[in-house]
């Protein structure tokens, strides 16, 4: 991927502090200041999407990043993402995702619209799955998923935990291609998919996207109810992240991921891989079942310019149950990547890794944020 943007530095802790009401030069100065600092602030970028995932093989496409600043000094910025892209699988994606924050950035959140004219593919429910046996599918989705969660009502005390609601509006109809091994077709496919659920978080993190220290802890539960959609299921995710300084100004992140299905679950809802954040390298759901785990380590350091390099460790599983889940073998990965800035202040960078499955295939990943 290669960067084409506006390359004034934005730094959220450099807005001005408004100055007192009764000093009328004070006022001209901060005003010219804050003035001085949106002259300078990073209001977009973009970013000609040309990578490869095993998911999609080639992309081609556009990316477009904006940027508002801070409502207040060392506040968050707030941002859309704009992006479409076809692939050489056929596949065309549009998306676009605000991140907002009001109230002194004590309510957050974000809105994920999609449209996907698809191709997936389908290696059967279990851990023990062949790469190269599966079923091709063609799907078209549209999905709507937000959060909204805020810390209005706690005390200072309570003020890194967070609280709030998720939704998810989500409408697929596919069709599989022909096939004649053993894997056996799903059922669940065409139709609704509609949940309400609530989120829990606790967030020490320094930034949002490269987090050099702190922890972030979340639960998600969501119900799906054919009430309002055509299946009934839930979805539950438990993410335990924590970042860290090491040395050669190096940072660490790891984390703990587990996911928990249960019900009349469509197939492409069931706990896994996405291939792109967790558990980088494969196609998307690669193995799947009622419950995963995915553990993950990384080494980040920024090098010269606007580049930056990792390295990496995942590890994952799925399983029927939670014992299960705990026997069965998991899938490794090793592997590396560049990044490259695409607004330095906001630690926002696109990615490109290498991932060693199993220690048997190799996979591919051009993505932009951190994988967690």
């Amino acid at each position: 991927m290669v960067a084409a943007a506006q390359d004034a530095p934005a730094q959220a802790d450099t807005l001005i502090t408004p100055a007192p009401a009764n000093s009328a030069s004070a006022t001209d100065s901060a005003s010219t200041a804050a003035a001085d600092t949106s002259k300078h602030f990073q209001w977009w970028s973009a970013v000609p999407v040309l990578g490869y995932t095993e998911e999609t093989e080639l992309q081609y496409g556009a990316m477009v990043n904006f940027f508002l600043p801070p409502s207040f000094k060392g506040g968050h910025s707030q941002e859309i993402d704009v992006a479409a892209y076809g692939s050489t699988l056929k596949q065309f994606q549009f998306a676009a995702t605000p991140y907002f924050y009001f109230a002194h950035d004590r309510i957050s959140g974000w809105l994920d619209f999609r449209y996907q004219n698809w191709v997936g593919h389908f290696f059967g429910i279990g851990n023990d799955v062949d790469m190269d046996d599966y079923i091709t599918f063609d799907r078209e989705t549209f999905f709507l998923m937000g959060i909204v969660e805020s810390n209005l009502g706690l005390p200072q005390a309570l003020q890194n935990f967070r609280y709030g609601f998720v939704f998810d509006i989500n409408r697929s109809k596919m069709e599989f291609r022909e096939y004649d091994g053993e894997i056996v077709q799903p059922t669940n496919t065409d139709g609704w998919r509609n949940a309400i659920g609530y989120h829990l978080s606790f967030d020490t993190r320094d930034n949002l996207n490269w987090a050099r220290h702190g922890v972030f802890f979340q639960w998600e539960h969501r119900f799906y109810s054919d009430a309002f959609g055509d299946y009934s299921f839930t979805f539950q995710e438990l993410d335990l992240r924590a970042y860290g300084e090491t040395i050669w100004n190096t940072s660490m992140a790891v984390a703990l991921l587990w996911q928990r299905t249960d019900g009349d679950v469509p197939f492409e809802y069931m706990a896994g891989p996405d291939g792109i954040k967790r558990f980088r390298g494969v196609k998307t759901k690669y193995f799947r079942d009622n419950q995963a785990t995915i553990l993950q380590v990384e080494l980040r350091k920024q090098l010269f310019w606007r580049l930056a390099g990792d390295i990496f460790f995942e590890g994952g599983k799925v399983g029927p149950y939670f014992s299960k889940l705990m026997r069965n073998k998991w899938h490794r990965a090793v592997g590396f990547g560049g990044k490259l800035a695409l607004n330095k202040s906001e630690r926002l960078y696109a990615r490109a890794e290498v991932s060693w499955v199993d220690f048997n295939s190799l996979g591919l990943t051009f993505y932009f944020r951190e994988a967690f």
